[in-house]
């Protein structure tokens, strides 16, 4: 019997212990009790040693199932084992054939089943074996001859058996963690969500009475059990042969079932695991010119077992290092890298890396940074000759797409001959008084050459898939033979010439060639002159040689034309202009700020006296694009799985294909940027972890930050940045609620689980365009919830009301969600809307293109807004009555916003502190501070690489000059690391301690100072 004066089992006791954990664990303010060391009661160094501590508790909670079978495993206790099994595991039917297949059926496998709770009756006999056979006896599954009665077994499946999260933790030991902490005000760090499960209910009722039965395909259930395929396992002690049933939990220790008279059995077959699937997960992008087309940035595959119980890390990181974070601003952060990194806290770095996945280096406008330049730079003591040589300096300078600047720098000798082979490090630039990161194109000619060619049958074949092609080839060729590095690119068009040729005309290219027939779909627009005047020289090439539809074109526009119906004449002519064309040496591209301010610019060969002065603004125009990205996606494939696509910001191919025109503009590029700003993580799970498993691994997450942590609390600087460049994890607490198990899952009536794998994205956008800071939470249709009733009927509408608090989750998390905008609004199911006035074509206008492939389409039952308020819908599957609120965007949760957005010229780890303090829901962006531990070996070697093309160095260690910076900077990073957490739950049926229990647990709910 537990002694309840010492022991944390009420509501209150226990609210306390999940303050202490989230702000004695993850406080907003450093302590000056956090920089000392082991406290009299060796506790440990706080924060760590606390931490430590509370994983020992949370693993003696009888729900934390992994520790207590390794624990179990360790007594060498078979009774104890027997009984942990039988007792602690939910024995979950089939689907459509309930127990018939009860000796071989499988869901989720013995590894996943220890996380949930969740386990088949042949998955928890092979638990126990397994743990039997680790202690070492001889065991084995056998199928049980019994004569057990549907009733009977029906009593077992529709019990509740998974543990009560119940961490034995006494008031004195709460007193000494707080003590540790300096913990004197805890906040408002637990709540209960209020009217949760009556919501749902609401919910679910309201949107059950519009479904006609004709439209549910619910499944009929085989209602059997087959007696003689019962799992149990015989195992040997001492030479003797003993029984361990774990079916029904009133057999005693040692015994087979009562109605196995005879006790008879048969051995059971090997276990044929769940079945395995290859999941892919692909980043990609569309440009300005190629909005039909994606480019992938990164891609991966794992099998499914990989991903379940951890974390992917979607990310795009900034290309700094911590130094470099500490003391540069955000506008400097110019390109980036795309990464899949893994995060498995019970793996080694190794495992990780192999299972982890890193992309190239991009611009804003996708390019590979270093697939295009491979410099050919002098040695450092060569370049010292080369800058003597220097005799003039000259330059221009040429504003792009807001943010970025190309400069074309000539340093000459006394006889005007180019000096080349100097690198990006050799020149200084400052820009109104802030020094940028000029990262180097070419250092020597090398011409880009940008080969538009029209893709209408109108075409001649010459100038058409394998002709255009072979084209190109030649054209370079005989350009490679006066410029060696010259470069052609090829890029479709449209029949769009004044279009196709406003965007090329933002290209960052040398020479554009256009071929096309002069077929023309659009209009001139004379707003943009300025554009056609300024940007790269254009020959056209009429690839018919005749006027007729080049005519139009002359009137509006000045172009070089070339009569192209024959292509050696035609590659001839293109030879002799191009040598008429004078190409910069040196070209330097940098991203700016201010984008409405004037900018003067000094660009300086370091180490001489020799700069020049040049000035700027950038375009007004809106429309000035260059061939920015406009759309990232992220793609899940996976065997038997359809694909899944999200829209990650910008452009929404979806909503461009049914006659809405859906072109490239200001808003795709800006979202785009933000986005490759912020970052994503997706999080796999059969059904969610029981309670104190998810707090022990989120603990185990914080506790990677330990050694730099420590060090920094030493004052060894270089330590700490040694430690950080090791790499860490990141865990967002949000999880902890938005991933959790349903609330009465199991009750006498019925089962629901989820067939399928629970998948989520949760991105974090920084505002830097926008002044607000946006989270958003995106359940993934990979979950495929169903239920199992007792009575074998209305299946689809149990899963309805089950999964409708997920909506309720959504609601009470984030601002926006499916709920808050279809609550109290008419409803209309789609299979009913007919010819409903509200959904004509005439009526939806604009919307039409939205309603028609994404709401009417699909075998889904899917609820609309008659009030066409808002474009979110209601979505549940036909047979298993799963329920989504789906958002326009298509994404199933919740988003919020806070006013705040990352300041341009103030350094990156200082705003990117405050933007993930002001969301409050956990959140980290990994690459922030230290990059995720799958990747940092990858990740430095692209940084070497990358930096040998920059105007600024990497850095690696401190120096007197940045020793404040840096620490700064660590502290602000330990207030991102250490930040507070809210835990709720949602408020059922309580029977003995925490039954009934949901929680919840965001970030920074802590009144205390702010760092």
């Amino acid at each position: 019997m537990k002694d309840h004066s010492t022991l944390l089992i009420s509501d209150a006791s226990r609210r306390d212990f999940f303050k202490q954990l989230v702000l004695g664990g993850s406080g907003l303010y450093l302590s000056p009790l956090l920089f000392q060391s082991c406290t009299s009661e060796d506790l440990g160094r706080p924060p760590f040693g606390i931490w430590e501590d509370m994983i020992k508790m949370l693993e003696q909670s009888p729900d934390h199932l992994m520790a207590r079978r390794k624990t179990l495993v360790a007594s060498k206790d078979p009774k104890a084992m027997t009984d942990f099994v039988r007792d602690s595991f939910q024995a979950i039917p089939s689907y459509r054939d309930f127990l018939s297949q009860i000796a071989h059926y499988t869901q989720y496998g013995t590894e996943m089943a220890l996380r949930c709770g969740l386990a088949t009756p042949r998955e928890k006999a092979e638990i126990l074996k397994d743990m039997l056979i680790e202690a070492g006896f001889e065991a084995k599954v056998v199928w049980e001859h019994t004569n057990i009665s549907l009733e009977e077994s029906k009593a077992i499946v529709f019990k509740k058996y998974i543990p009560e999260f119940d961490p034995p933790i006494s008031n004195r030991k709460m007193r000494r963690w707080h003590k540790a902490l300096d913990i004197t005000e805890t906040g408002e760090s637990f709540e209960v969500i209020p009217d949760c499960m009556e919501k749902s209910e609401a919910l679910a009722h309201d949107l059950l009475g519009k479904i006609d039965k004709k439209y549910i395909r619910e499944a009929v259930i085989n209602q059997k059990i087959h007696k003689n395929g019962v799992p149990s396992v015989v195992f040997t002690e001492n030479g003797e042969e003993k029984y361990a049933h774990v079916f029904d939990p009133t057999v005693p220790f040692g015994q087979l079932h009562p109605t196995n008279e005879e006790k008879e059995f048969d051995n059971a077959t090997a276990l044929k695991k769940p079945k395995e699937q290859n999941i892919t997960i692909s980043l990609s992008c569309r440009n300005v010119m190629d909005k039909w087309n994606e480019t992938t940035l990164v891609s991966g595959t794992w099998k499914l077992s990989e991903l379940l119980g951890n974390q992917l890390q979607v990310q795009f990181l900034n290309n700094m290092t911590f130094g470099n974070q500490a003391t540069k601003t955000v506008s400097q952060i110019c390109n980036f890298t795309p990464c899949l990194a893994l995060q498995d806290i019970y793996k080694d770095v190794a495992y990780l890396e192999e299972r982890s996945f890193l992309g190239e280096p991009i611009t804003l406008e996708g390019e590979k940074v270093l697939e295009r330049y491979n410099p050919a730079v002098l040695s450092e003591e060569d370049s010292a000759v080369a800058i003597g040589y220097i005799h003039s300096f000259e330059g221009k300078v040429l504003p792009q797409a807001y943010p970025k600047v190309r400069l074309e720098l000539e340093p000459k000798d006394a006889e005007g001959n180019i000096i080349g082979g100097l690198s990006a490090s050799n020149f200084e630039l400052v820009d109104n008084g802030e020094s940028p990161i000029g990262w180097m194109q070419q250092n020597s000619i090398s011409p880009k050459i940008l080969l538009l060619y029209d893709t209408s049958l109108s075409m001649p074949v010459e100038y058409r898939g394998k002709g255009i092609k072979e084209f190109l080839v030649r054209t370079e060729n005989m350009i490679r033979e006066a410029y060696p590095s010259a470069k052609i690119i090829l890029q479709e068009t449209g029949s769009n010439v004044y279009t196709s040729l406003l965007n090329a005309k933002q290209v960052d290219a040398d020479l554009i060639l256009y071929a096309t027939d002069g077929h023309n779909s659009d209009e001139y627009d004379e707003s943009y002159q300025s554009i056609y005047d300024a940007g790269p020289p254009a020959i056209l090439l009429n690839v018919f040689s005749v006027d007729t539809f080049y005519k139009p074109l002359r009137e509006n526009m000045d172009f070089v034309e070339i009569a192209a119906d024959d292509q050696e004449k035609t590659i001839a002519e293109i030879k002799n202009f191009v040598g008429q064309l004078k190409f910069p040496t040196y070209v330097l591209t940098y991203n700016s700020f201010d984008e409405n301010e004037s900018h003067k610019l000094m660009v300086k060969v370091k180490g001489t006296e020799h700069q020049i002065e040049l000035s700027f603004t950038f375009p007004k125009n809106e429309n000035i694009l260059g061939n920015r990205m406009i759309g990232l996606y992220l793609t899940i494939k996976g065997t038997g799985l359809s694909p899944i696509k999200r829209v990650l910001a910008g452009y929404e191919p979806d909503l461009d294909k049914h006659g809405n025109a859906l072109g490239p503009n200001r808003q795709m590029i800006d979202e785009v940027h933000q986005m490759l700003l912020g970052g994503a993580v997706m999080s796999f799970e059969r059904e969610a972890p029981t309670l104190s498993l998810q707090l022990t691994e989120y603990l185990k997450t914080l506790m990677s930050n330990r050694e730099w942590f420590e060090a920094f609390q030493d004052n060894e600087t270089d330590m700490a940045l040694e430690a950080l460049g090791k790499g860490t994890l990141s865990y967002p607490s949000i999880l902890l609620t938005m991933m959790q198990p349903l609330q009465d899952q199991v009750t006498e009536n019925a089962i629901t689980y989820p067939s399928g794998f629970r998948t989520c994205l949760i991105k974090c956008i920084p505002g830097y365009y926008s002044k607000t800071t946006r989270m958003s939470f995106d359940y993934m249709p990979t979950s495929e919830y169903l239920s199992i009733t007792y009575s074998g009927l209305n299946t689809f509408e149990e899963t309805v009301k089950k999964t409708a608090q997920l909506a309720i989750l959504e609601a009470h998390m984030f601002s926006d969600s499916a709920y808050s905008q279809l609550h109290n609004k008419p409803l209309l199911l789609n299979k009913d809307r007919g010819n409903h006035e509200a959904f004509v074509k005439k009526a939806l206008k604009e919307d039409f293109p939205y309603f028609y492939p994404l709401v009417y389409g699909g075998s889904e039952l899917k609820f609309m807004d008659t009030s066409l308020q808002t474009r979110s819908f209601w979505k549940i599957d036909p047979l298993r009555g799963e329920l989504y609120g789906i958002l326009p965007d298509q994404t199933g949760g919740g988003s919020s916003s806070t006013e705040e957005q990352l300041r341009n010229l103030e350094t990156v780890m200082k705003e990117y502190n405050k933007i993930l303090t002001a969301i409050k829901v956990g959140m980290a962006i990994p690459g922030i501070g230290s990059a995720p531990l799958s990747i940092v070996a990858a990740y430095s070697f692209t940084l070497v690489r990358l930096y040998a093309i920059a105007s600024e160095a990497i850095i690696l260690m401190s120096t007197e000059k940045m020793d404040e910076q840096l620490s700064a900077a660590m502290q602000q990073l330990a207030c991102n690391v250490l930040k507070a957490i809210t835990v709720s739950r949602v408020k059922g049926p309580l029977s003995k301690g925490n039954s009934g229990i949901e929680f919840l647990i965001a970030a920074m709910g802590s009144n205390a100072p702010i760092c």
